[in-house]
């Protein structure tokens, strides 16, 4: 056992059982579940992962093959009822038999876990918001009487729940940023070449519309830059035939593992640039920091609290929206060697101060444990719903039964309406959250 790792003891072995989706492998929270499994066993922790299985967007297979070393159990919700997800979760949680489970992102769960522990099993409940969106921080806040604690990654949304008026306690509510590990690498640039890259999905929630018009801009002032792009998503075939067009200088790598964007793509960029309006805390961010590549990014929601990238002295800034002003930033860094090589080491520095995986694994530790030591929360158990044309009949938990049996599928158009993320059914909380959120930003 090396010399800075803590000593542990097979007694007090702990087990983490995170809940998440599988329709998309390669994201920031594939990232933060694996940096929890390389750190967490170092405190006496064993992670499990339990991940939705649909019939067509949720396939958990693209996750094992994308990230190997994570154990994962597959949480068979292919029937495509709100019963059938329920009954998956369940079962999953039954059958790890955790002393935490870790929710990410799936609403369903709620519900899970509810029936088990109406029905007497024993564990603890930790949401984590990975998101600095109104609709997270009030699905959290909607179940104050079922979570023993909530994680924000972002200080911003830490902030903002923390002002309504029915909140969590003070010890059940904290704020634990991500983390990426340091590379082992000096950024030096490149005389005669300069490589501007986009790390990430291919959304409209990331801004992805604004990567051609971005080149397009870019292409007038700096003729010779490198654009390359590596994600997939609802942009991908518009980034193929712009790498088309100019062979050489825009190159489209697809979706990437970790090791390859570790020794391929990031190593290689001056410049990372950034869209998404609203940012909790960006991994491809910091990872494309900790080698030493300058960001670039959109005045996001949260960018200033949260303090990853501060304007102009570790990483530049530009208007959400605003495809020229971030052209003519990446401009002026490549005009400027010098200016480009500073900040270059001081984005490096900062990672290595503030986000290393070792500070990472210590407050998750930490934070785990105090999870661990709260008082039991009282459930208040709820009547099964039944739909209006069924309650007359049996439960929906045979009707599910039934489905399984005969093979039954409902079909979903898109990956959230197979296994639906985290929503608010109360407008008041959500209005009320929304207008905090507005202040903070205002404030920043």
């Amino acid at each position: 056992m090396g010399r800075n790792q803590p000593m542990i003891s097979s007694k007090v072995k702990r087990k983490l059982l995170v809940l998440y989706s599988s329709a998309s492998a390669a994201c920031g929270i594939g990232t933060w579940i694996e940096n929890l499994n390389e750190t967490l066993p170092l405190y006496g922790w064993d992670l499990v992962v339990g991940l939705a299985w649909g019939r067509k967007f949720n396939d958990p297979q693209q996750v094992e093959q994308l990230r190997p070393r994570l154990s994962i159990v597959r949480m068979d919700g292919r029937t495509g009822t709100v019963e059938g997800r329920v009954r998956a979760i369940e079962k999953t949680i039954r059958t790890v038999d955790p002393d935490i489970v870790m929710l990410t992102c799936l609403d369903d769960a709620f519900e899970a876990v509810r029936r088990l522990r109406c029905n007497g099993q024993s564990f603890k409940l930790m949401v984590v918001n990975h998101g600095n969106r109104p609709e997270q921080a009030a699905c959290l806040l909607q179940h104050l009487d079922l979570i023993d604690m909530a994680i924000c990654v972002s200080r911003f949304s830490f902030l903002a729940m923390s002002n309504v008026k029915e909140h969590f306690e003070k010890k059940r509510l904290c704020h634990a940023p991500n983390a990426v590990p340091l590379q082992n690498v000096k950024k030096k640039r490149i005389l005669n070449r300069f490589c501007v890259g986009y790390a990430g999905r291919l959304d409209v929630d990331k801004r992805a519309v604004d990567l051609l018009p971005f080149f397009q801009e870019l292409n007038k002032i700096c003729p010779d830059a490198e654009f390359w792009v590596a994600g997939q998503g609802e942009r991908a075939d518009e980034i193929t035939t712009l790498a088309s067009r100019f062979p050489g200088r825009v190159k489209y790598f697809g979706q990437l593992t970790t090791p390859e964007l570790n020794t391929t793509f990031y190593p290689s960029l001056d410049v990372l640039i950034h869209f998404s309006p609203s940012e909790a805390w960006g991994y491809s961010i910091a990872e494309a920091m900790s080698f030493g590549a300058v960001p670039v990014v959109s005045d996001f929601r949260g960018r200033k609290i949260d303090e990853l990238v501060i304007g102009r002295q570790t990483g530049m800034v530009f208007p959400v929206g605003n495809v020229k002003a971030a052209a003519e930033v990446v401009s002026e860094l490549f005009e400027s060697p010098d200016y480009h090589q500073k900040m270059s080491v001081n984005a490096r520095e900062h990672i290595e101060q503030n986000y290393s995986l070792k500070k990472f694994g210590e407050a998750w530790a930490q934070t785990l444990s105090l999870c661990c030591s709260l008082p039991v929360l009282t459930i208040q158990k709820q009547t099964e719903v039944r739909s209006e044309k069924r309650r007359w009949m049996v439960g929906e938990g045979f009707l599910e039964s039934m489905r399984s049996l005969l093979r039954r599928r409902v079909p979903h158009a898109s990956p959230g309406e197979e296994w639906p993320h985290f929503k608010c059914k109360s407008p008041s909380l959500l209005n009320q959250i929304t207008t905090i959120m507005a202040t903070l930003y205002e404030a920043e």
